[in-house]
């Protein structure tokens, strides 16, 4: 099972409804506590599947605080959705700083590592374990859960 987190909604509900940055340590420990106990409510998830779409930018505070803190303290696959090329510039060093990763879904679902490429392939390669992603021709992964 992928657990959804959609950010525009975390950031709604613990920060400012109206303001959709992710700019700070303080807001990205908000929006990441609220996501910590979603996935208390759940028994923590394995796989989860983060949306941007509707998120402004992003600072590598908020990268680190958010994405990395969330991969250090509770293990999981992460996979973006909607990323802007300045998400991908506040986290992919942070990931690589911490030897993490992430994968991206693309529009047309195929999978993309964020970060430290080993630690990806790893990713990529539990997901087609678990049956949540096929490889294609050519080389690629796309993910098949929805």
């Amino acid at each position: 099972m992928i657990h959804n987190i959609d950010l525009q909604t975390v950031m709604q509900e613990s920060a400012s409804p109206v303001y959709m940055d992710l700019v700070t340590r303080p807001t990205g420990r908000v929006v990441r506590e609220r996501i910590e106990r979603a996935f208390d409510a759940t028994g923590g998830p394995t796989v989860a599947r983060m949306d941007f779409r509707g998120v402004g930018c992003m600072d590598y505070s908020c990268a680190d605080e958010i994405v990395a803190r969330l991969l250090r303290e509770r293990p999981a696959v992460l996979l973006l959705v909607g990323l802007t090329d300045g998400h991908r510039e506040a986290i992919e060093p942070v990931l690589i700083g911490h030897r993490l990763a992430v994968l991206v879904v693309q529009v047309d679902g195929t999978l993309d590592g964020l970060g430290t490429p080993e630690v990806a392939d790893e990713l990529l390669e539990q997901l087609v374990t678990r049956g949540l992603a096929d490889r294609l021709p050519g080389g690629m992964v796309a993910l098949t859960a929805p």
